[in-house]
C-alpha cells in the first residue's frame, strides 16, 4: 500500500496546529481573555475542518460501494475492512464528544447562542459558559480517571489503524498524531499526558485539544480508507499507452 506521503496535511490543518501551539505557549504567560477567545476560534476552525473531512470520507465510502458492486470478488475483503474503520472511528468520535459534553456540563453547561440562556451542552452547542474554569477539567479528567481511559482508547484506536494499514510510513504518521506519551506543563517540566492536557488547564483549552483529536480521528479515518481502496487495485496491470510493432517470423 502507499504510505502516509500520499495523504499529507492540508495547509489549513497545518495552520490550525500552529495556532494551537502559539496559544498554548501564550497561555503559560497567563494572557487570559484574548487567549481564551483564541482557543474558541481554533475550536471553530477545527469543527469546520471536521465537516469538510466528513464530506470527503463519505465520498470515499461511496466510491468503495460502487467498486464493490462492480467487482465484489476483488473488493469485498477491503470493503469489509473499510466498514470496520468507519464503525471504530464513529465510536471514537462519539466517545470524545460525550467526554466534552460531560466535562462542560460539570462546569456549568453552555450558552445557547440564540436565547443566551445556560443549557446542558450537546454536539451542536459549543459556546461554553465557564471557559476559564480550571478546576472541573482536572477533576473530571485526572481525579475521576477519565483522562487515562481516554488515553487507552486513543492507543487502542491507533493500534487498530496500524494493524489494518500495515505500512511503516503510515504507522509513523499515526504514532506522531496520536502521541500520548509524557508531555510538559506550563513550567516546561515533564509530566504525564493526562496532566499535560487536564491539570490546571482552562476548560476551553481542554475542549480544543479534544476537538483536535476528533479532527485527527476523521482525518485518519479517511486516510486509512483510501489506503484500503488502493488494495482493491493490487495486482492490476494498468495500460495507459498502446504501441504497434511488426514482429517478423522466421524459421
Amino acid at each position: 500500500m502507499g504510505g502516509a506521503k500520499n495523504c499529507p496535511e492540508t495547509p489549513r490543518q497545518k495552520m490550525i496546529g500552529m495556532m494551537y501551539l502559539v496559544l498554548t505557549a501564550m497561555l503559560a504567560l497567563n494572557v487570559s481573555a484574548a487567549i481564551l477567545n483564541g482557543y474558541t476560534q481554533v475550536d471553530d476552525s477545527l469543527h469546520a475542518t471536521i465537516e469538510t473531512t466528513v464530506a470527503q470520507n463519505t465520498a470515499a465510502y461511496k466510491r468503495f460501494a460502487a467498486a464493490l458492486e462492480q467487482n465484489p470478488e476483488k473488493t469485498q475483503q477491503w470493503y469489509d475492512k473499510a466498514m470496520e474503520v468507519k464503525a471504530k472511528s464513529q465510536e471514537m468520535f462519539e466517545y470524545i464528544q460525550k467526554f466534552k459534553d460531560d466535562m462542560v456540563n460539570m462546569s456549568g453547561g453552555a450558552v445557547d447562542k440564540e436565547t443566551k440562556t445556560v443549557i446542558e451542552t450537546n454536539a451542536s452547542v459549543r459556546q461554553i459558559n465557564k471557559a476559564d474554569d480550571t478546576n472541573n477539567p482536572e477533576r473530571y479528567g485526572i481525579n475521576d480517571g477519565h483522562a487515562t481511559e481516554l488515553k487507552n482508547k486513543i492507543i487502542e484506536y491507533s493500534s487498530f489503524l496500524k494493524e489494518l494499514a500495515d505500512d511503516d510510513n503510515f504507522d509513523a504518521s499515526i504514532d506522531a498524531t496520536f502521541d500520548v506519551s509524557s508531555g510538559k506543563n506550563a513550567e516546561g517540566h515533564s509530566v504525564s499526558w493526562e496532566e499535560s492536557i487536564f491539570k490546571e488547564m482552562p476548560l476551553c483549552a481542554v475542549i480544543t485539544v479534544l476537538t483536535k483529536i476528533q479532527n485527527d480521528v476523521r482525518n485518519f479515518e479517511g486516510k486509512t480508507v483510501n489506503l484500503l481502496y488502493q488494495g482493491t487495485d493490487a495486482g492490476d496491470i494498468r495500460v495507459n499507452k498502446l504501441s504497434a510493432y511488426v514482429i517478423p517470423s522466421s524459421d
